[in-house]
């Protein structure tokens, strides 16, 4: 978190999320290190291309609000209990008890980053990634800090990497 800061020149904000109701629905607790990341930066956008889901409904990037709309695409396809989702093969979105994908971040050119979870949600949970328009998944042992601070300072961090199209990480907010 603290490379993350300072890579983006960012002070914290120690924005208030409601994690407990998150958490709460969803079933699982979340990974400390990514709440401290969304109450730091609070919602926004990482140079100009990677939006972190954080906890604002009234965002077009709050997480509970995106696992839903994945969760009712999958019922209304008639996805089922031992059915992969065609969306998301061979993973399904996450289900309370049942473990699956839960969607943390994404780019604005349409690449997609997920947790991995198991049914009972213990951690550590890998990072699954893959670029817009693909199928292909990759995979990760990274935090979500250690995955965003790669994206924008690694520029052999490929395909996801934007280091070397960018003059220096930063970090707007939501609005500004």
């Amino acid at each position: 978190m603290n490379q993350l800061l300072t890579a983006t020149g960012w002070e914290p904000r120690g924005a208030a999320m409601a994690w407990r109701q998150v958490e709460s629905e969803l079933g699982v607790e979340l990974p400390a290190d990514y709440k401290q990341l969304c109450e730091d930066f609070g919602c926004g956008e990482f140079s100009n291309s990677l939006h972190v889901l954080c906890v604002d409904q009234s965002q077009v990037f709050d997480l509970l609000t995106r696992w839903r709309v994945f969760l009712s695409d999958a019922v209304t396809f008639g996805v089922d209990d031992d059915d992969v989702d065609p969306i998301f093969d061979p993973y399904r979105i996450h289900e309370p008890g049942k473990g699956g994908l839960i969607p943390w971040g994404s780019t604005r050119s349409g690449d997609e980053f997920y947790w991995l979870v198991d049914a009972e949600g213990a951690g550590p949970w890998p990072i699954l990634a893959r670029v817009a328009d693909s199928t292909n998944w990759r995979k990760f042992n990274l935090s979500v800090p250690e995955f965003v601070l790669r994206v924008l300072t690694d520029p052999d961090f490929r395909p996801f990497g934007v280091a070397g199209q960018i003059p220096r990480p930063s970090f707007t907010p939501t609005g500004e």
